[in-house]
């Protein structure tokens, strides 16, 4: 199933889900998975190891040399994740509210 782009909403909160490899993304997992520390990150990573989720805040900053910049992605996907495990990236939204299809509205 195709979930990538999908918005929903946690603890009056709009995320995107933006990438979902190997269809890893469970809205019931995250929501159980999230804590407030990672509320204030604009991006949140949740990989899938053993039949566990973790989720990793990142940020977006010119510093290259920032292990969580979401620039670095691919690197920490490599270091960080087995091989080939599945994994999915999720985006902060401004603003909105989400319909019962799971669209933002304005």
């Amino acid at each position: 199933m195709e979930q990538n782009n999908l918005i929903f909403e946690v603890d009056g909160i709009i995320y995107e889900l933006i990438y979902n490899f190997k269809d890893a993304f469970q809205k019931e997992s995250f929501e159980e998975r999230l804590v407030d520390v990672l509320k204030n990150k604009p991006f949140i990573v949740g990989d899938i190891s053993h039949e566990k989720l973790r989720l990793t805040g990142f940020v977006l900053t010119k510093d290259s040399t920032n292990s969580k910049n979401i620039n670095n992605l691919e690197d920490f996907i490599l270091e960080y994740c087995n091989f080939g495990s599945p994994f999915f990236v999720v985006k902060k939204r401004n603003s909105g509210s989400v319909s019962n299809t799971g669209h933002e509205k304005k």
